[in-house]
């Protein structure tokens, strides 16, 4: 889901326009980068550039980590939403560590839950999903 001179600079330039307090490595920004390119849609593209680094780590690193570990306990897991609009539902504890609240979608039912998402910094991957099913997703 988630190249040539054009895609090399805009990188570069979204990994300077990178908010200073930036916890994320060089290549957690890099793979962050690379997938917001890959946004078919300008107006998509825009609106990712503007994400927290959280919402960004959550979307473009952990996602896809977490609907295959999602998939082992919810066999009909087909969709996964990792926080909110509101931004105090994912927490980028460290360059190592996103947790946090969201949703999957197991057939007609959407399951809320906590989740932990460990990540790799050298290499820009998510390396764990653990995920713990709640009653209202806050808890």
């Amino acid at each position: 889901m988630f190249y040539g001179a054009a895609v090399s600079a805009c990188s570069v330039l979204a990994i300077s326009n990178a908010s200073a307090a930036s916890i994320l490595s060089a290549a957690q920004q890099k793979v962050i980068s690379k997938g917001i390119n890959e946004l078919k849609a300008e107006e998509e593209r825009t609106l990712a550039n503007g994400w927290p680094d959280a919402k960004k780590v959550a979307e473009l690193i952990c996602r896809p980590l977490a609907l295959t570990e999602l998939k082992r306990s919810f066999k009909e897991a087909d969709r996964v939403f990792l926080g909110t609009d509101d931004p105090a539902t994912l927490v980028l504890e460290s360059d190592e560590l996103l947790t946090g609240t969201g949703e999957v979608r197991a057939g007609d039912d959407w399951i809320p839950l906590k989740f932990a998402c460990g990540l790799n910094p050298e290499t820009g991957a998510a390396t764990s999903f653990e995920a713990i099913p709640t009653t209202d997703g806050r808890q």
